[in-house]
Parts: structure tokens; C-alpha cells; sequence
């Protein structure tokens, strides 16, 4: 079995994370003692909650930093959906290890002073509480997403606060390789702030200019950007920060809907939130810092021939992006695209669509709409029956979905049951929080 660079690198990250791991886990082991009484127990547990904590709070640092070489087969919505997992097993792991070691104490009756060390360890449990607890709330409570960003950059202080209440008053860490290891986390977590730093003062210093804003439907815009072209692939996404009236915006992620064939990068959005709602009062002139780019969605990271696009409502962008490099390179690929809208007037592209169509025989289009009974076409979902009666072979495809998250399931599900691996299934799953 052939491995890809993507799992090899996925291996490789995984044994570097059970060998940091194993470090303090084999230490803290070594020092248990047989038939310890509860208090003793309890004591020992919390220890060991806290020295796996910090490993994993690493990690936590490593996945979000947005560095390309570990984000390069793998793709940032993976990580980060790893990164919010881990932040949950964090968030406990910290909560227990006070609450075991405040219970070993008083069961013991020697219960330590309230000091520096503990008011520090104090001082990191609450911005980890704050910076973790906006990031579970922050959709069912209709936090704004840049208020939430903003908090949760307030975690960057977890790693040295965590680092001085551990070192200070773990008996673990006085000595031997555990201390060892926890100084290169801690250097290592310095490298990457200072990795996140040079990157920030880069683009700061080559932004970006908008030439176009262009309105594709009611609820629809592109924005237009030019001021250099970056290397990137057909579906990949970029971030974006914009400079309006002298105010900066927060990061926000954005798929590329022009082509890598084009001299200038666009991006296509819906208004659905806060910030998307205000992109079409952009100006030209204004100027943006665009980090990119980002993700693994794109036909070129498949070793396929024949392709399925599936795309809800805007998730057509990435689709365009490679529909428009495929026929400026003229690759006649058999692409089926299976396009799923609430009614006509949602159609973007269409003029353009029906012209890549027409110049290249290879290329199916297919409309679904769900709220038009007049439309002509197909009516009601992509579904089952839509897959079976369009998609004459599921033996060679790859198919790549982007839409709402419970389409992409459902999607997924059906061509599993259809027998298609998951090395052919292709899902675009992408939030910052």
C-alpha cells in the first residue's frame, strides 16, 4: 500500500506527540508508590493531569500557529478541527487537576498556603476558561466572531503563565529530562510566536489593493484583488484581513473563486454574518493583508480523472476557481457538476457557466433547486435518487463536496454506502472557531 505525503506527515506528528507525551507520563509513573493511601492517590492523578495538559496545550499552539509546512497535505480545517477537539480534553484535563489536588489536600489536613504560585496557576485557569469558554458558547450565544477573536487570543498567555505555576511548584519538573523537555516546549513555543510575528510584519508590508467590488446577486459580492500574484491551487481559500477607513479587520477565511491563470485573486461571499455583510460597502483602493494560501481542496491534490463537484449555495466558489484553471489549461477532465439552489436568481455565474460548458463537451452541469416548483429542472435536493440517476459510475470518480455541514454528511454517507473510500471523498469542513 502506497502511502501519500499527507499520512506520512500525519504519522509523523502523531508518534512526535506520543513521544512527548510518554516523557512525563514515564517519569511521573516512576515515581508512584506502591499502596499509597487516597489522599496520595488523588494527589498523583492530579499531577499527572496537569503535566499531560501542557503537552496537549503545546499542541494546542502548534495546530492554530497557521504554519504552511505542517498545514501543506493536511489542510487547516483539519487541524483546526483537531484544535478545537483538543481544547475541550485541555479545558478539562486543567479543570480536574486543581479540583484533585485542593481535594488530596484537605483530606490530608495540610492544605498549602495560598501563595504566588498557586494565585499564578489561578490566573491561568480563569484566561483558559475564558479563552476556551468563548469557543464553545460563542455560536449558541451569537458572539460575535470578532469579540470571540479577540478573547481567544488571550490564550496565547496560557503557555508561559502554565509553564512558570508548573515549573515552580512541580516536583516533576525540578529536575531529569521532564525538565528538559518542558524548556524546548517552551523555546519551541517561542519560535512559533516569533514565526507568527515575521509573518504578521510581512504582509503588513506587501498589502494588497481592492480593484473591484462586484455585486453577483442580492446577498452575493466579489471582491477583487491585486498587487501581486501568489502561487496557489484551484479551491484552495485565503486569509484575509481588511483595511477600511483606517480600521483593520479580524482574519477571516475566504475561498479563492478566480483562477491561479488569472493575474489578479478574487474572493465571492455571501452575507451571512457581521463582517460578510459589509464587504460590499468595500471601496476600491481599500487594501487588505491576504495570507495564502490554505487547504487541500482542489482536484490537482487528487490522482483522479473523472470528477463529481457537488456544491450548495456558495459553495460553488472553490468549483468556479477550478472549473476556470481547467479550461484555461485546457484539461478535459469529465467533470460532472451537481449544483443544489434555493431558486434561479441564487445561480451565480451562470452566463460563464453555460460558456465553460459549451467550450468544453466534458464538462455536465445540473442544477437542483428546492424553492422554484416552475423551474424546468431538476426540483428538491441532491439526494440518493439524484446521485444514482446522474453519476453513471462510482468505481473511478472523485467526488468533492462543498456546502452546509449536514449536506456534506448526508453526502458523504450515501457514497460510502454506495462502496466510494474515503481517499475519494473530498470535503472542504472550514470555520476559525
Amino acid at each position: 500500500m502506497r502511502l501519500r505525503f499527507k499520512d506520512v506527515k500525519k504519522i509523523v506528528l502523531a508518534v512526535m506527540g506520543l513521544l512527548l507525551l510518554a516523557v512525563p507520563v514515564f517519569y511521573w509513573a516512576s515515581g508512584l508508590m506502591p499502596s499509597s493511601s487516597l489522599p496520595v492517590v488523588l494527589h498523583d492523578v492530579g499531577r499527572l493531569c496537569t503535566l499531560v495538559a501542557f503537552v496537549l496545550l503545546f499542541f494546542q499552539v502548534v495546530l492554530s500557529a497557521r504554519v504552511k509546512w505542517i498545514e501543506r497535505g493536511i489542510g487547516l480545517d483539519r487541524l483546526f478541527g483537531v484544535h478545537k477537539r483538543f481544547g475541550v480534553l485541555v479545558l478539562g484535563l486543567v479543570l480536574v487537576h486543581p479540583s484533585l489536588i485542593f481535594l488530596s489536600e484537605r483530606l490530608q489536613g495540610q492544605a498549602l498556603p495560598f501563595g504566588f504560585f498557586k494565585l499564578l496557576g489561578l490566573i491561568t485557569l480563569l484566561i483558559l476558561l475564558a479563552s476556551a469558554g468563548a469557543a464553545l458558547v460563542s455560536r449558541p450565544m451569537g458572539l460575535k466572531y470578532e469579540t470571540w477573536k479577540r478573547i481567544h487570543k488571550a490564550g496565547y498567555l496560557v503557555v508561559p503563565l502554565a509553564f512558570g505555576h508548573s515549573f515552580l511548584m512541580g516536583g516533576t519538573l525540578q529536575k531529569g529530562p521532564v525538565q528538559i523537555l518542558w524548556m524546548l516546549l517552551l523555546l519551541a513555543y517561542g519560535v512559533i510566536l516569533a514565526h507568527r510575528m515575521i509573518r504578521w510584519i510581512v504582509l503588513r508590508r506587501r498589502p494588497f489593493r481592492v480593484a473591484e467590488v462586484r455585486k453577483e446577486s442580492a446577498s452575493v459580492c466579489t471582491v477583487v484583488f491585486e498587487g501581486g500574484h501568489r502561487d496557489y491551487k484551484p479551491g484552495q481559500f485565503m486569509i484575509v484581513q481588511l483595511k477600511r477607513n483606517g480600521v483593520v479587520s479580524e482574519p477571516h477565511p475566504f475561498t479563492l473563486s478566480s483562477s491561479p491563470t488569472q493575474e489578479k485573486i478574487a474572493v465571492t461571499v455571501k452575507a451571512v454574518g457581521d463582517f460578510t455583510s459589509t464587504l460590499n460597502h468595500t471601496k476600491v483602493s481599500d487594501s487588505g493583508y491576504i495570507d495564502m494560501p490554505y487547504g487541500v481542496f482542489s482536484f490537482l491534490n487528487s490522482a483522479g480523472e473523472d470528477f463529481v463537484f457537488i456544491a450548495g449555495g456558495i459553495g460553488i466558489t472553490p468549483f468556479i476557481s477550478m472549473l476556470r484553471y481547467m479550461h484555461d489549461k485546457a484539461l478535459q477532465k469529465p467533470v460532472l457538476l451537481l449544483w443544489a439552489n434555493k431558486t434561479e436568481e441564487d445561480i451565480l455565474f451562470r452566463q460563464e457557466l453555460e460558456r465553460l460548458a459549451e467550450a468544453r463537451p466534458s464538462l455536465k452541469i445540473v442544477h437542483v433547486l428546492s424553492r422554484q416548483n416552475a423551474w424546468p429542472g431538476e426540483k428538491g435536493h441532491i439526494d440518493e435518487e439524484r446521485l444514482r440517476k446522474y453519476v453513471k459510475d462510482f468505481e473511478t470518480p472523485h467526488f468533492f463536496i462543498c456546502g452546509p455541514p449536514r449536506m456534506m454528511k448526508d453526502l458523504q454517507s450515501t457514497l460510502r454506502r454506495f462502496g466510494v473510500p474515503g481517499k475519494r471523498i473530498h470535503m472542504e469542513r472550514f470555520a476559525l472557531r
